[in-house]
């Protein structure tokens, strides 16, 4: 019998819809797409990271400056609303986020799963926030939440994580933008390390409600990833959240 694949989100079946050319499905009950053809765990590990993820930016001087202000003024603004204690940012990628919240007095930690490149940066290792404990007043998705494999999971554990008062703070692109819907399933492709699911900001809203989050701040922006990213940014966007304990 064949297996009925489930929604990346809510963990609903995908009985329902036509799967697209770029493997994606999405759900009647929560608005999620998820894209069906990740690899299994094992496989996952060993696949390269694109170019523009090993460090293309650098290519690009004006970019890679761009991005570290961008995240010097993330940093500074995590710092200044969160309360005191901690920060946990997953999926840290190059750190160069962990980088601009120790410049800002802040202890931080850094998790990644699977990529060895990235162990070798002080306070970043390899686990999935589910195996941590400890409270932190800040834990931070930027651009990884809908990379994960386990999404929600990983969203609802963060959320126990945080101290009272603590802030959550998600970026992530807009699938319901009038940019994305005009281009598509194209605007995120799936692949390592795209998104593996596109969560619609009122259904990640609703459940940070549910887990007894209050949300503080939607922001429509830019993000600048890398000059490989632009593209997506220009014509998708991003919206960024943050909920408080």
């Amino acid at each position: 019998m064949r297996t009925v694949p489930t929604c990346a989100w809510c963990e609903q079946p995908l009985a329902h819809g036509a799967l697209s050319a770029f493997g994606q499905l999405r759900c009647d009950h929560c608005g999620a797409t998820t894209s069906l053809d990740w690899p299994a765990e094992r496989e996952l590990v060993r696949v390269p990271l694109p170019v523009q993820v090993r460090g293309a930016h650098r290519i690009c001087t004006l970019g890679e400056a761009a991005r570290r202000r961008a995240r010097r003024r993330l940093a500074s603004r995590i710092a200044r609303v969160a309360p005191p204690g901690p920060v946990l940012d997953v999926s840290s990628g190059d750190a160069m986020l962990l980088d601009a919240l120790r410049a800002t007095g802040r202890l931080t930690t850094g998790i990644v799963s699977g990529r060895a490149e990235t162990t070798t940066r002080a306070g970043v290792q390899h686990a999935e926030i589910t195996e941590l404990g400890g409270r932190y007043a800040a834990i931070v998705f930027w651009q990884s939440l809908g990379r994960l494999r386990a999404p929600g999971v990983a969203l609802d554990h963060a959320a126990a994580l945080l101290k009272p008062g603590g802030l959550l703070a998600i970026a992530q692109p807009s699938p319901t933008r009038l940019q994305a819907r005009a281009i598509g399933e194209r605007f995120v492709a799936p692949g390592v390390p795209r998104h593996r699911v596109l969560i619609p900001p009122q259904t990640l809203m609703e459940r940070l409600r549910a887990l007894g989050l209050q949300v503080d701040r939607i922001d429509h922006l830019l993000d600048l990833p890398t000059p490989g990213g632009w593209l997506q940014s220009v014509l998708g966007g991003v919206t960024a959240i943050e909920a408080r304990r």
